[in-house]
Formats: structure tokens, sequence, C-alpha cells
């Protein structure tokens, strides 16, 4: 009996976080953005490719792989409109230009968004559980 209980609190809870509610929405998308950097964080301190040997570096490379995505995440709305006109050298000079601008702000953007994508987790997620499940 209990765990029809379980179930039924369950299924609630998945219709609020994956419904059309404002609160929902912004909960899910700070949920999937704290998730990619986790899973990019692990994955460069796994591999281990950049920074050598040194018992700091794989925490070194895990930031750099999640930096370089929140960078690009942030600067995709200014870096994606330009028009670049030249040869293949042109273009990878632009591609490498652009992805260490991307890990430069990154890196300064990176604990802001951590902690602001926190806050709105904890933030909707409160709001669903008190507004939404019990009436």
């Amino acid at each position: 009996m209990a765990m029809v209980m379980v179930l039924k609190k369950m299924g609630r809870v998945a219709g609020l976080v994956f419904g059309s509610y404002v609160e929902s929405v912004m909960f899910r998308k700070a949920m999937v953005t704290l998730i990619v950097y986790a899973v990019l964080f692990g994955m460069g301190y796994h591999l281990n490719l950049v920074f050598g040997d040194d018992k700091i570096a794989p925490i070194l490379d895990g930031y750099a792989m999640t930096s370089l995505f929140a960078g690009l995440h942030f600067l995709s709305g200014a870096m994606d409109r330009t028009i670049l006109v030249g040869g293949c050298l042109v273009g990878l000079f632009t591609l490498v230009l652009r992805l260490v601008i991307s890990l430069v702000v990154g890196a300064i953007i990176l604990p802001f968004s951590v902690t602001y994508n926190l806050y709105e987790v904890v933030k909707n997620g409160y709001l669903l559980v008190k507004y939404g499940i019990d009436g």
C-alpha cells in the first residue's frame, strides 16, 4: 500500500517537473545545465588531456572543458552572427580564436552560472513541491 502512494507521489512530481508551468520549465532548464556541467567535468577529469600528470591536473582539465562549454553557451548569441570571408586558413584561425575567447569567458562565468542554476533549481523545486503537490 505504501508503494502505491510513493508511485502516485512520483507521478505527480514527474508531472510537475515535466509540465509546462513556468517553474517547471525553469527547473528543467537549470537542472539540465547542471547535469551537462557535471558530465563535462567528469569527462575532462577522466581524460586528463591538457595539463599533464600533476595531482591537480585532472581538476583543471575538467574545469577547462566545462568552462569551454559555459563560454560557448554564454557567447553563442554574439559570436554566431558573424560573416566570414576568406579561405580555410581564415576559418581555422577564427575557430581557434572563438574557442580561446570562449574558454577565457567561460572560466570567469562558470562559478556564477553554477551558482545561479543551483539557486533556480532550489527555488523552483521548492515552489513546485510546496504549491504543486499539496494543492
